[in-house]
């Protein structure tokens, strides 16, 4: 009994010992990672001084192909090493030509490298740069926050470099108020940040105050009513225009457009009513979250021009809602 209870005591201190080892190897990792050195970078602003010879002392900017230029020893590569590294080069370079300098220091004073560009609705846009880039909810408040039409449930990370091009939409006030900003993309260096206009140009204290935005959809044109409406379950088009208080004695029921959602892109669906009320056409069209109905006018057009066309002109609005707003309230035809 007792040799048992000394065999558990031996394996409990060697547990203890082992799950003590493994956290401190966690422990010196994070630390190790989170110290990591800064790697210079093109577009950096350096300050150079030299201990032995002050004159020698410059301030350099890298240029486009990573080299900075000194004098005496001329060109040297600085981009991709950090500080500690480019103050060997250096002095191994410059004892080829003056063997009294022995010591040199290089300070970043500008981290031009690390650039992110912010843009739309936002207080203070532009680009910033970085030593270390922080999450995208501290680079907002860097930027003085969203504007009043700021919609941060729809926040644009439209990625630089390698992956130039790529879209990834982030609903940010969900995940801050949830407390999850660990789920926060990564931003890099290159990206831009654009804050897109809130639906219909609502103040975002309104929505705020109202249901999701998701659960909307929208009619305008010839209508008695038009504008956003919230959006039950298994309305049809016929009910969504009923909910918008009908069509006006000069709506074309014979053009109505649906304007959807469609992956990354738009969708432009016609429908004509007349067909669809008095021929009782298989299958009903049912409204989708964001959806913008468009009643257009028996003749005529905006400037000449109809649905399609204006689509196309404001294809770079990310959502429907937007295009609702920039069109206004007013029937469009052809």
């Amino acid at each position: 009994m007792i040799k048992d209870c000394k065999k558990t005591n031996i394996y409990k201190k060697s547990l203890v010992i082992v799950v003590f080892t493994l956290f401190s190897a966690i422990l010196i990792s994070i630390s190790a990672n989170a110290q990591q050195p800064y790697v210079i970078g093109s577009e950096d602003v350096l300050e150079i001084q030299f201990w032995q010879d002050n004159n020698l002392d410059a301030i350099v900017k890298v240029t486009s192909d990573g080299k900075i230029s000194l004098d005496v020893i001329g060109e040297i590569k600085a981009a991709g090493q950090t500080t500690a590294q480019l103050e060997r080069d250096i002095i191994r370079q410059m004892s080829r030509y003056n063997s009294s300098i022995s010591q040199a220091v290089v300070r970043v004073t500008e981290y031009n490298n690390q650039k992110v560009f912010i843009s739309g609705q936002i207080l203070v846009p532009g680009k910033y740069t970085y030593e270390v880039i922080p999450d995208l909810w501290t680079i907002i408040n860097e930027a003085g926050g969203a504007t009043e039409l700021g919609d941060l449930g729809r926040v644009l990370i439209i990625r630089g470099g390698e992956n130039a091009g790529e879209v990834v939409t982030v609903n940010v006030k969900e995940l801050v108020a949830g407390g999850k900003l660990q789920e926060l993309p990564q931003i890099r260096s290159g990206d831009t940040i654009e804050l897109p206009r809130t639906p219909a140009g609502l103040l975002s204290s309104t929505l705020s105050q109202s249901q999701e935005l998701r659960n909307l959809f929208y009619v305008i044109g010839e209508v008695n009513v038009p504008g956003a409406i919230n959006l039950e379950r298994n309305i049809d088009i016929l009910d969504a225009i009923a909910l918008a208080g009908g069509q006006t004695p000069d709506a074309n029921l014979k053009n109505v457009r649906i304007i959807t959602k469609a992956g990354a892109g738009t969708q432009i669906k016609r429908v004509n009513l007349k067909k669809y009320t008095n021929e009782a056409i298989a299958g009903r069209v049912f409204i989708r979250p964001e959806d913008v109905i468009i009643l257009p006018r028996k003749s005529g057009g905006l400037l000449g021009m109809g649905v399609t066309e204006w689509v196309a002109i404001v294809g770079g609005i990310s959502t429907f809602v937007l295009l609702a707003d920039a069109l206004g309230i007013i029937g469009l035809g052809e």
